[in-house]
């Protein structure tokens, strides 16, 4: 972020001083938070109102850590030591602060959006630009209504790009974020079921997503699956949209796939690509990371050799190795096209021992929960080389029966009510040499899998 003046903080939040500390307001702003306890000396606090209690109750504590300056709401709000400005609306306020800092730095921005896969993809993609100039990306999973303006406060003067998750689990939520965002390249990484519970329909996901697509300035990049062209329908002709495919027509193509126990290989017109990810699906990612660093003049013999040494984050397909076997960290969350990928990956999965996929249930999909872990557990069975299903959560059961109606021996099923008693279990479930894939809804926290099968002597 730019060091802001107090007086410019005033101007641009609309905002009036109801308590100067010490007499007099802080001459400059370092940077915005709004969770005191990562608050640093010269912050700026602001109070933002949450579900289970209000950011002006930690006032004392954003000071006590070095804030000169809170944002409070209507209420005001004060705290000695503390000059506090008082706002119509807290998160406006932060919105405002996040498009000054966007139009004072000349980076130019790629938005990434999609049903699953963002993270990485963003991952990749900042990878590939970070070649060619500084490049910041949004940290951790900030995308939302909070997380992405945050995400715009810390660009800098001397970032060249910067790469940002825009995120949706209900209507009329990418548009204000896409718009804040202003981006100069939009990429979908796909179009599936997640969030269907608050969408209620996939129609509503696809319209969702091409907001995002439709707030790319004139002139723009849009990166788009070959796959999703048809269900987006007609896109602005002002933009130039480049298509990315596997092994099918597209401006972009990835040919002659091969994945081998977390090592990926394909072929661009004719270029080897290789990188260290444990599945298939990661190709959709690293095509779109290459169709960005093209239209910034990144030719693809740099993308490919910046992509191999790309590493994946925790809980996204990360392979561990452990006492009893190997694990594959997938459980940072699940939607039923990623839960389906895990199938795949799993099945393909070079062992001599047990492959194992553990599941906990899949969140926010409504009246179609159901049918949606029903289809991933005969998916399970249909895959022919998942030797065991472990599951654990509300569907659990629903899960490991539509596996055994598929056809899967119900001897090679297990399930429980809930993680804690899936961690318990672990032990006695696991052979020496297995193989397990780890995936579940974020609130499940199925790392907790992951980090006992660690803990496991053989």
């Amino acid at each position: 972020m730019i060091p802001i003046e107090f007086d410019q903080l005033l101007e641009w939040v609309g905002g009036t001083p109801v308590v100067v500390a010490h007499g007099s307001a802080p001459r400059r702003i370092r940077q915005v938070v709004t969770d005191s306890r990562r608050v640093e000396p010269g912050d700026l606090f602001v109070a933002l109102p949450g579900s289970r209690c209000h950011g002006s109750r930690f006032l004392s504590d954003a000071a006590r850590r070095g804030a000169v300056a809170a944002i409070v709401g209507p209420s005001g709000g004060h705290c000695p030591g503390l000059t506090c400005v008082r706002v119509d609306d807290e998160l406006q306020a932060l919105w405002s602060l996040s498009a000054w800092n966007r139009d004072r730095c000349g980076a130019a921005r790629i938005a990434v959006t999609g049903s699953f896969a963002k993270t990485t993809t963003r991952q990749m993609i900042h990878h590939v630009l970070s070649t060619s100039g500084r490049c910041f990306q949004s940290p951790g999973n900030c995308n939302n209504h909070v997380g992405l303006p945050l995400s715009l406060l810390g660009l800098e003067p001397d970032d060249r790009f910067g790469v940002f998750e825009v995120a949706a689990s209900g209507p009329g939520e990418i548009g204000p974020l896409s718009d804040l965002v202003r981006p100069d390249a939009g990429v979908l990484t796909g179009l599936g079921r997640a969030h269907l519970g608050g969408f209620g329909s996939f129609a509503s996901v696809v319209n969702e997503k091409r907001r995002l697509l439709e707030s790319v300035s004139v002139g723009g990049l849009l990166v788009i699956p070959v796959e999703c062209l048809e269900r987006l329908g007609p896109l602005d002709s002002r933009h130039e949209v480049v298509s990315v495919g596997i092994e099918t027509p597209a401006d972009i193509v990835a040919m002659n796939v091969e994945h081998n126990s977390g090592e990926l290989r394909f072929q661009i017109d004719g270029r080897a690509f290789r990188l260290e990810v444990a599945g298939r699906h990661f190709v959709s990612a690293a095509l779109a990371a290459v169709a960005v660093g093209r239209w910034q003049g990144i030719g693809d013999a740099e993308s490919g050799e910046r992509l191999s040494t790309f590493r994946t984050a925790a809980g996204r397909c990360r392979v561990e190795q452990a006492l009893r076997g190997t694990v594959i960290d997938d459980s940072y969350n699940a939607s039923p096209e990623s839960m389906l990928a895990a199938c795949r990956v799993l099945s393909e999965w070079g062992t001599t021992g047990r492959r194992v996929l553990v599941l906990g249930d899949m969140a926010e999909l409504g009246e179609h929960a159901a049918d949606c872990h029903g289809e991933v557990g005969a998916a399970v069975a249909a895959s022919g080389g998942i030797d065991r299903l472990w599951a654990a959560g509300w569907w659990a059961e629903s899960t490991v029966a539509a596996a055994i109606e598929a056809g899967m021996p119900r001897e090679s099923t297990w399930s429980c009510n809930s993680v804690e008693e899936l961690v318990d279990s672990l032990p006695a479930l696991l052979e020496e040499g297995d193989t397990l894939l780890v995936k579940g809804a974020r609130r499940l926290r199925m790392e907790r899998v992951v980090e006992q099968f660690c803990r496991v002597e053989p």
